[in-house]
């Protein structure tokens, strides 16, 4: 009903860090549905070569673009993890 004018009317009242800050949190709650729970959030993504062989694996099993294009989603954030790491240290 009032879905589609509530969402950018919100949006329109909040500051560029409020929404930015909303932002945020909604895609740690995306990520951590996607690893099973809000425990996943805490203990970090996978980034070891195991993982990161196992996923190259899977997209190269994959059957449909949904799944390739997921799949490649979940490559890019191991890569991006792993070299932020890198940098920390």
């Amino acid at each position: 009903m009032g879905g589609k004018k509530g969402g950018p009317a919100r949006a329109a009242r909040l500051t560029p860090e409020q929404r930015s800050e909303s932002a945020r949190k909604a895609v740690q709650a995306r990520w951590s549905r996607a690893k099973g729970g809000p425990a996943a959030a805490t203990s970090g993504l996978d980034t070891s070569k195991k993982a990161l062989h196992l996923c190259l694996r899977r997209i190269k099993e994959a059957k449909n673009e949904s799944e390739l294009r997921r799949l490649t989603q979940e490559l890019q954030r191991i890569v991006f993890h792993r070299q932020y790491r890198n940098a920390e240290n």
